[in-house]
């Protein structure tokens, strides 16, 4: 019935269109849907990996540097001096690796996430769901350990200091905001996650801007001039400013494995950016953010041991004073002794292992639970055709 309605409407209109020409039309419109389909696999696949493995290595390498930089020379009074603390004096190194990794992986991280500004309120809660949890659950650890010393002793522990439970020390702890509050953290270390949290909230803001510029070489070097330029007015009080020189280095990392920058604008800024780092941090300090700098660009590796150690970093990194002050305390009283110089190499070794294997249990029990958390808080997607990314753009 429907052939013969056809074939009347095309004798009483000649301009109806032919069988032929619907089935043309129909082809048409199969190819244009399947080469739709094959731009957008394209688009996926140049999407950028979220888990770049060098990373881990990286993590890896800068945890265990500055476990063994505290244990070695500063944290376990039982153990130093010792015939190694020497060898580790710069692996505190490790915090300046850590800062540039930082600065590529955040915001590489957020632009595969597709990040808009109207997400920053999300991310800076998924971002405090991350790192949040974890090292409070160390700082109730170290207040343990802290006030079981007194309860034992009749004083805590050799080594260890308490800023107190004032609302302002309490609350600077949990916002990661010391220096602006002018009090200490309970566990030294956490200086530097007050400089990466200030970072989050920087770049959860500039990224937009960045992303948007980043084809005009003129108008971006400006942003990250500005943004370096903050080192003068630092004062003590914002530490990312007096540390932006590390950041900048990741973002253009973040820059240039996006491919929104071109090969040429990256060695010629980060020349500069290399330049700016040396005269604001020194010439070590540099050449160790130059080093990580590298690897990130252009090394390709991984193995299990660092894998696994770059896994656990975080969890290594804030819970190493504890395992490590515990275990000297728990030896010590058990022993007795007052060590050789060989036996002292042979304790930092073993309280490195102690502090490596509770990080892993931390992570398991602790950070990993948070990490999904955390996933919860997921940013809001934006419209394709509103908000696209120039993947390819050329400075």
């Amino acid at each position: 019935m429907k052939r013969i309605n056809y074939i009347s409407a095309r004798k009483k209109n000649n301009n109806f269109p032919s069988l032929k020409a619907v089935e043309i039309c129909k082809k048409v419109d199969s190819l244009s849907l399947h080469l739709k389909k094959h731009t957008e696999l394209q688009i996926a696949e140049k999407k950028p990996k979220q888990h770049i493995q060098i990373l881990d290595f990286l993590r890896g390498i800068a945890a265990l540097a500055v476990v063994i930089f505290h244990f070695a020379t500063s944290t376990l009074p039982t153990i130093k001096p010792n015939l190694l603390g020497d060898y580790f004096s710069h692996g505190n190194l490790g915090v300046k690796v850590f800062f540039v990794i930082s600065g590529f992986v955040i915001p590489f991280a957020m632009y595969s996430s597709g990040y808009h500004i109207k997400n920053f309120f999300n991310f800076i809660i998924r971002r405090l769901a991350r790192i949040g949890p974890p090292s409070w659950v160390a700082i109730l650890l170290m207040a343990g350990v802290y006030f079981g010393g007194i309860w034992l002793n009749g004083r805590p522990i050799e080594g260890m200091h308490w800023p107190g439970i004032s609302f302002r020390t309490i609350l600077a702890n949990l916002t990661y905001s010391y220096s602006l509050l002018d009090t200490k953290a309970y566990i030294d270390v956490y200086w530097t996650l007050e400089v990466e949290f200030q970072y989050y909230i920087l770049i959860g803001l500039l990224l937009p801007l960045i992303t948007r510029y980043a084809a005009n070489k003129w108008v971006l070097s400006g942003i990250l001039l500005f943004l370096s330029a903050t080192f003068f007015v630092h004062n003590n009080l914002i530490l990312f400013f007096r540390d932006n020189s590390f950041f900048i280095l990741g973002i253009l990392l973040y820059l240039y494995k996006t491919e929104q920058i071109n090969r040429n604008y990256f060695i010629n800024a980060s020349f500069v950016a290399i330049m700016i780092c040396y005269g604001q941090q020194g010439a070590t300090n540099s050449f160790a953010a130059f080093i990580t700098f590298l690897v990130i660009a252009y090394v390709h590796y991984e193995n299990p041991v660092t894998t696994f150690l770059g896994r656990i970093s975080y969890s290594l990194y804030i819970t190493h004073l504890f395992s490590g002050i515990v275990s000297e305390f728990v030896l010590r009283n058990l022993t007795g002794m007052e060590p050789s110089e060989g036996v002292k190499v042979i304790m930092l070794f073993v309280y490195t292992g102690i502090a490596v294997a509770f990080a892993w249990v931390f992570y398991l029990l602790v950070e990993k639970p948070f990490i999904r958390f955390s996933h919860r808080f997921r940013l809001r997607k934006n419209n394709p055709q509103k908000d696209v990314v120039p993947v390819n753009a050329q400075v």
